[in-house]
């Protein structure tokens, strides 16, 4: 199995933690999650690499797991309301589908050792974060992917068809499973930070 080149690690580390302050500077972090990140690299062991605390997209594409041919009309971090959603269906031609996406939070975190992204992923599933996994191990670290299992798409628009009956139910349905993830992120943020890791 590859070792990791603890130096490589490190240069690594601080690498993404100058990344995270410079986006953070720019607004670029989504706030919902700077906590968490901050966290993360309060830990001497880890690192975070990409986050996200959960969104309500749009997408142009024939399905909505489709990504090379998918064009991401509308993005947001937050809840959505119906006027905005009422605007992209009525002003957004659609080449393909119009998909409204909920997706649930999802981390990456580099761990120094095998020992360290077992924790981590023992931590992420005692949290409820089920479906991560370690996705890779390099010399350059670990890579555990936290995952809530949130992933829900609403068909909207079919080419220039409207198709959704009852915007309003489907908008506070997408807002509630946001949310629900973001609850998932908060019992997470709680596991890591009693976690010696």
């Amino acid at each position: 199995m590859t070792q990791v080149d603890e130096r490589l690690w490190r240069v690594k580390r601080e690498e993404a933690y100058r990344r995270f302050l410079s986006d953070l500077e720019i607004g670029y972090v989504d706030r919902d999650i700077k906590h968490i990140i901050e966290l993360i690299f309060s830990k001497k062991r880890i690192f975070s690499t990409s986050s996200c605390s959960g969104r309500i997209t749009i997408v142009d594409a024939l399905y909505p797991w489709q990504r090379d041919e998918a064009t991401v009309i509308f993005k947001k971090h937050e809840p959505v309301d119906v006027a905005e959603i009422e605007g992209i269906l009525k002003n957004q031609k659609a080449l393909y589908r119009l998909w409204m996406i909920v997706s649930g939070p999802i981390l990456h975190i580099n761990a120094l050792n095998l020992d360290v992204a077992a924790t981590v992923l023992t931590v992420a599933r005692n949290a409820g974060f089920k479906h991560s996994g370690i996705i890779s191990i390099g010399s350059n670290g670990i890579v555990v992917e936290i995952v809530s299992g949130i992933w829900v798409p609403f068909l909207l628009k079919d080419e220039d068809d409207v198709v959704v009956k009852d915007l309003s139910k489907v908008v506070k349905l997408a807002n509630t499973m946001l949310l629900e993830g973001k609850q998932r992120l908060e019992k997470l943020f709680k596991f890591l930070r009693d976690a010696d890791i």
